[in-house]
């Protein structure tokens, strides 16, 4: 009988730390709930030729989707609110009861402007250890959430963060896995 070799020191099991902000000024999100889930998706187009009729001969890649998918728990914090609601309006000061936020028409905003860095940090690891951190170069909340508050679960802002192509460098780049000093 043959068995697998197995290294537990290579699996992980850990929340992440959420920060989101300009380069060297990362905000760090608060806590989070559930999971923190990570999709990367290449798209692929279909080649063909008339003289195999619609047998693919290959398929090439045509674009890239990635999306970071959070639930953030500390919702009475405004400023995390201006964090999945982009577009809105935060005025007032602090992040409780003397802030609010207002959900304004926001036609013709873009999303690249409003674009930041991203980094998720498994808490498993010290601080200065990166060797394990997502850094996403480009990325904002779709602006879209959904809250529900009752007796039995707590109440959290579920955001789905769309990544952008940072296009500083050829070729573009979406993330890293790993220390971005690397």
């Amino acid at each position: 009988m043959s068995y697998a070799a197995i290294d537990t020191t290579k699996m992980e099991l850990s929340p992440m730390r959420v920060s989101y902000g300009t380069v060297g000024s990362e905000v760090d999100l608060g806590s989070t709930l559930g999971n923190v889930v990570i999709s990367a998706k290449y798209m692929k187009s279909p080649l063909k030729a008339d003289q195999s009729g619609e047998t693919v001969r290959d398929r090439r890649v045509s674009g890239i989707e990635v999306t970071v998918t959070t639930e953030l728990s500390e919702i009475q914090n405004k400023d995390i609110w201006q964090v999945v609601f982009p577009h809105a309006t935060k005025s007032g000061t602090g992040t409780g009861s003397l802030a609010a936020i207002t959900f304004n028409d926001a036609i013709g905003q873009g999303d690249l402007a409003n674009a930041k860095r991203l980094i998720l940090h498994p808490l498993s690891k010290a601080d200065g250890d990166k060797s394990s951190d997502y850094t996403f170069y480009k990325a904002l909340a779709s602006a879209e959430s959904s809250i529900t508050y009752g007796p039995t679960e707590q109440a959290r802002l579920k955001i789905v963060w769309n990544i952008l192509p940072d296009e500083s460098g050829v070729p573009n780049s979406f993330f890293r896995y790993g220390d971005p000093a690397v």
